[in-house]
C-alpha cells in the first residue's frame, strides 16, 4: 500500500505539473503550429487523408484493444475448467481490467472538463474561443455544446497496453511492455496532434492518469491474488 500512495503521490503531482505548463506557457499553442498548415488552412492529417490512414492509428488501434481484451477473457474463461492455470491469471486480469478502466476512467473525464480540441478553436479558424484548461469562458460566450477534449481519449486505448509492465516477472520484460504500452499510446496521440484533435498537454494528461488507473488495478489483483494463492 505504501508504494502504491507514493506512486499515485507522484502521479498527481505531474497532473498538476502539466496543468500548470499549459496554464503559465504557451508551448502547447506553440507545438500544435507544427501540426496546422496556415497556407492551405487545414491540418496536416486532413478528413480525406484520414479517411485512408484511420485503419492503421485510428480504428487499427481499437481493433487490436478488442482483440486484445478477448484474448485475456478467453484465457480467464478457459481457467474455470482447468484449475491448474488459475495462479498464473493475474496478467491475463491485470491487462484485461486495464482496457477496461483505462480509456472508461480517463477518457469518460473529458465529459466533465468542457474543453475544446484545437480544430474548433478560433486560433486555427474555429468557431470556438480560446481557453486554457484552468480558465473560464469569456463571459459573453454562448456555448453550443460544450468542450469534449480534455483529456485525450483516442491515445487511452494505447496507453492502457502500459499494464504489460506488470504482467511479466524479468526487469527486461516489463520495460519492453512498457515500452510497447508507450508506442501505442504516443503513436495514437501524435496522430490526432496531426489531426487537430488534441494538445500536447492532453495526451501527457492522459499517459500520467492511465498508468495511475492501471497502478491501482495491479495492486487490487495482486492482493486478491496473495490471499488465494
Amino acid at each position: 500500500m505504501k508504494r502504491l500512495l507514493i506512486g499515485l503521490s507522484i502521479g498527481a503531482l505531474l497532473l498538476l505539473g502539466v496543468l500548470a505548463l499549459e496554464y503559465y506557457t504557451d508551448w502547447d499553442v506553440l507545438l500544435q503550429e507544427h501540426f496546422f498548415d496556415r497556407a492551405n488552412n487545414r491540418w496536416l492529417i486532413y478528413p480525406a487523408l484520414h479517411k485512408k490512414l484511420s485503419f492503421i492509428f485510428y480504428s487499427g488501434l481499437k481493433n487490436v484493444l478488442i482483440a486484445t481484451a478477448v484474448f485475456c477473457l478467453i484465457r480467464l474463461l478457459y481457467s474455470i475448467k482447468h484449475q491448474n492455470l488459475r495462479a498464473g491469471n493475474q496478467p491475463y486480469l491485470i491487462m484485461l481490467l486495464s482496457i477496461i478502466f483505462v480509456p472508461l476512467i480517463v477518457a469518460s473525464a473529458k465529459y466533465f472538463t468542457n474543453v475544446y480540441c484545437p480544430y474548433q478553436l478560433n486560433i486555427y479558424n474555429g468557431l470556438y474561443p480560446f481557453v486554457r484548461i484552468l480558465e473560464d469562458y469569456p463571459a459573453d460566450f454562448i456555448q453550443p455544446k460544450p468542450g469534449r477534449c480534455f483529456p485525450a481519449g483516442h491515445a487511452t486505448a494505447g496507453f492502457a497496453f502500459m499494464a504489460l509492465y506488470y504482467c511479466f516477472k524479468s526487469q527486461k520484460n516489463r520495460i519492453l511492455g512498457l515500452c510497447l504500452g508507450l508506442t501505442l499510446g504516443w503513436s495514437a496521440a501524435i496522430y490526432q496532434m496531426y489531426r487537430g484533435q488534441h494538445f500536447l498537454s492532453h495526451s501527457v494528461f492522459s499517459m500520467i492518469s492511465a498508468f495511475m488507473v492501471i497502478m491501482i488495478i495491479n495492486y487490487v489483483v495482486k492482493r486478491i491474488y496473495s490471499q488465494r494463492y
